[in-house]
């Protein structure tokens, strides 16, 4: 049982067709090496990792940078991809630059990210080295990338979201501004219940047989 995040990476809707790079990723993966496989769409992160430690799912697949923290309660995948966390906002109509120009321009400021995000432990240990107060506000109801579309709409200011979930909105969103990062480029791997070391272990030994169709990204 496979809970995938419903994001422009991961898994999306072209015309009337599922699409996403890991989802193709992982059909190719569960053809070729005959696994049977059932694909759960999520948007709410914190949900999946819920019924993943309970046991109800076997692997979560979405933009998932490892931390310290994480790596505590789950198992990870080898590194698939790389990824940063950025800032989105809105360009101001009128000068065309962003309201924050850099990390620093954040103190007193609130940041919305989905509940349960790992992006809440980097942006408390920015709070730290800005040495002021990011308040963060954990959206119960939206993932990352409706985050970005709410942002694009102006409904609210800010959000922090991964950078591939933003840049392609761009096209759509041409007022979004993307040039604030909030972390270095990190790995992205899936994440696995702690009781399956087996199934880590497999899902490395397929993804590095499968390594050509994942340099695609």
């Amino acid at each position: 049982d496979i809970a995938i995040e419903i994001s422009p990476i991961a898994l999306s809707t072209r015309a009337d067709t599922l699409g996403g790079f890991y989802y193709d990723l992982m059909r190719h993966i569960a053809a070729s090496e005959n696994i049977p496989v059932k694909f759960i769409p999520f948007s709410q992160i914190d949900n999946a990792f819920d019924r993943l430690e309970q046991g109800r799912y076997d692997i979560v697949i979405a933009d998932l940078p490892v931390t310290t923290a994480m790596k505590e309660k789950f198992l990870f995948t080898d590194p698939i991809a790389l990824d940063r966390e950025i800032l989105v906002q809105l360009k101001d109509s009128v000068s065309g630059k962003p309201k924050a120009m850099t990390q620093h321009d954040l103190r007193g400021d609130t940041v919305w990210i989905p509940a349960g995000s790992p992006f809440r432990d980097r942006l408390i240990n920015l709070s730290h080295e800005i040495g002021d107060t990011i308040y963060i506000l954990e959206d119960p109801d939206y993932a990352s990338e409706q985050l970005v579309m709410l942002v694009a709409l102006g409904d609210i200011p800010r959000a922090v979201v991964n950078e591939q979930i933003a840049r392609p909105m761009l096209k759509q969103y041409p007022r979004l501004d993307l040039s604030v990062d909030i972390s270095f480029t990190h790995f992205q791997s899936w994440a696995v219940n702690h009781n399956r070391p087996d199934l880590r272990d497999s899902l490395n030994i397929w993804l590095q047989r499968h390594k050509a169709y994942t340099d695609q990204l």
